[in-house]
């Protein structure tokens, strides 16, 4: 009888451990590796929904941002645009903390400390990074929050930021 109870508990501890698993297992496949791999079917059931603006500013002239950034027939990835106007739309299931890097990397163009697109800081050259009106030292590193307004400014050394 002790025999068959041992085997009881056995089994019945087996078939829980197998349960957590599954469940554990389950649970990390419906979360992608990487949030920027997300892609959104519609605006709905989101734990973070903000808009920062976006500028960038080459040589005095404004290089546009363009609409449909992030947006694809599979869908809308967590950072994306739907107009040329600099909105960017942050939007994920997840709560998340996200940078001006994870913009550039989904729309796939270069930005560094050093460089925007093919223009690079050098002797005769700038590039800063402006949040909310204050020059950051964080470039890539910039969190993004709601309203946010972040301007990217490459220009010739000794020129005027605006």
């Amino acid at each position: 009888m002790k025999v068959k109870k041992k085997w009881l508990y056995a089994g019945i501890g087996a078939i829980i451990l197998i349960s957590i698993v599954a469940f554990v297992s389950m649970k990390k496949s419906a979360q992608p590796q990487d949030v920027l791999d997300i892609n959104l079917a519609e605006h709905k059931d989101l734990a973070l929904h903000i808009h920062p603006h976006l500028s960038i500013r080459i040589l005095g002239q404004e290089h546009p941002i363009p609409a449909g950034i992030g947006i694809s027939p599979n869908g809308m990835r967590v950072i994306h645009t739907h107009k040329p106007d600099g909105n960017l739309h942050v939007e994920s299931p997840y709560p998340h903390l996200f940078y001006l890097q994870d913009f550039f990397t989904i729309w796939g163009k270069r930005f560094t400390g050093q460089c925007i697109f093919e223009y690079c800081a050098d002797g005769n050259h700038t590039l800063k990074v402006y949040a909310n009106g204050e020059e950051s030292s964080l470039y890539g590193l910039v969190p993004l929050y709601d309203l946010d307004d972040i301007r990217i400014v490459y220009e010739e050394t000794g020129g005027n930021r605006s």
